[in-house]
């Protein structure tokens, strides 16, 4: 089975992906083929995973961090790992994270939200995020209804230990979630208790938007006009820098779900 992730092949002085080569040596692992369309082949034992450079060019260019490209090689090495097979080990680890719908989700557990993106369940630990498929819920005999369960109570949970701050703009409120593993904001923004948590700052249905998953604003139904004005090229800044988009819809999130209220353009 292949799996496509994230981005593209080698180009001429290509320093990502040199690095990329020389973390997945370093893995004991080394690249089968680079396709015409200049995808990355990357075997782990029957497993394929098609791999594209693009998103960690991005940060690359941004940052000047090698540490993406580490981060990214050991990603992919996590997905040839074995997760604990009791579901007492790693329930309290369970989370959803956001990704674009252009992905192919395969066997991944997700739910789309809009037509822009979905959340996909993960087992988070130690800073890396691993995503969850059927299989994995064989092996732990539990159900869909029962990972997503303990996904928003672990979501409540981390909402308890988060604070919210604030930006006041001209009297108004534009909230943003204070958490040590930013890449969990999608999940907070999905927590059940988020809803009686910001009651007294936004009220409810509240608006967010969420362009890359470590970045996300909160604001209140009232305020969004002056906030949808305001906001727009810090989203699409946002979204095109950095390797991990979502969206660039305001999201407005009431008792019937979520649901797009507009999207800023990237042109």
């Amino acid at each position: 089975m292949a799996i496509r992730l994230f981005g593209f092949g080698k180009k001429k002085g290509d320093i990502v992906f040199d690095l990329f080569k020389k973390e997945l040596e370093k893995q004991g692992l080394k690249i089968d083929k680079v396709d015409e369309t200049e995808l990355i082949d990357v075997k782990l034992g029957e497993l394929t995973l098609r791999v594209s450079l693009d998103n960690l060019r991005k940060n690359y260019e941004r940052d000047k961090d090698e540490n993406h490209i580490k981060d990214f090689v050991q990603t992919l090495v996590s997905y040839n790992e074995e997760l604990p097979s009791e579901w007492e080990e790693v329930k309290r680890d369970i989370y959803v994270s956001l990704f674009p719908n252009d992905f192919e989700f395969n066997d991944f557990i997700h739910h789309k939200v809009t037509d822009e993106f979905s959340k996909v369940y993960i087992h988070s630990s130690e800073g890396r995020n691993t995503w969850l498929s059927s299989r994995d819920l064989e092996t732990w005999n539990i159900t869909v209804p029962e990972l997503v369960e303990q996904a928003n109570l672990n979501a409540d949970r981390l909402l308890a230990e988060t604070v919210i701050t604030f930006q006041i703009i001209e009297d108004r409120k534009l909230g943003l979630f204070e958490l040590k593993h930013e890449t969990l904001k999608g999940a907070l923004l999905f927590a059940p208790a988020l809803k009686q948590k910001i009651s007294a700052d936004f009220g409810f249905p509240f608006y967010a938007v969420i362009p890359v998953r470590d970045f996300c604003y909160l604001f209140s139904e009232k305020d969004l006009d002056f906030f949808a004005e305001r906001i727009g090229r810090v989203v699409v800044d946002e979204y095109k820098q950095s390797g991990y988009p979502v969206t660039t819809e305001i999201l407005k999130f009431s008792d019937d779900g979520v649901e797009a209220e507009g999207k800023y353009p990237l042109e």
